[in-house]
């Protein structure tokens, strides 16, 4: 039997690393690597913005203590860029498994990348439950203000990211 399987859901957030008007956008890949041991990598997705793999993988041998390390890069026809990276150590899945998503290291200083991550551990058939699927968000503008001071990030024309709350609009 497996240790585990992992499906790695996707991102959101993650930066156009070098996406420019009139050029092909990038595509995007996952890497799973438990210590230097190559586990998994997914499918090149052709949503660079907000990649969605849903990718299921089982993970075989695993020695107590270690971790996995995912690391999401773009790929064009100049090369492969990183874009970030989670690690999860054993105590963030392996009592009860995951389904969550976590948030990317040296994904740049600017974003907040995350990456979704699940993980049934041995004896559990399902994955743990999602996530809320719902959340809300109030903004208001402040005294005088005449717009909400939200940079807004839409160069994909299919998702709308807020990269920064302005203070004092």
């Amino acid at each position: 039997k497996a240790m585990f399987t992992v499906m790695i859901v996707g991102t959101r957030g993650i930066r156009n690393a070098d996406w420019q008007p009139g050029l092909v956008k990038p595509n995007c890949y996952c890497e799973v690597k438990r210590g230097d041991t190559p586990l998994h990598k997914t499918k090149i997705t052709d949503n660079p913005m907000a990649p969605r793999w849903a990718e299921e993988f089982r993970v075989w041998e695993y020695e107590i203590g270690e971790s996995l390390e995912f690391k999401v890069w773009d790929s064009d026809v100049v090369g492969a860029d990183y874009l970030g990276k989670v690690i999860l150590t054993p105590e963030a899945f392996m009592e009860n498994g995951c389904n969550t998503e976590f948030q990317m290291e040296e994904a740049c200083s600017k974003h907040f990348a995350y990456l979704g991550v699940k993980i049934k551990v041995m004896g559990q058939e399902q994955y743990p439950d999602d996530p809320a699927p719902e959340f809300e968000v109030t903004v208001e503008k402040g005294a005088g203000a005449r717009e909400y001071g939200l940079d807004v990030d839409r160069q994909d024309l299919k998702n709308l990211q807020i990269l920064k709350v302005v203070d004092g609009a």
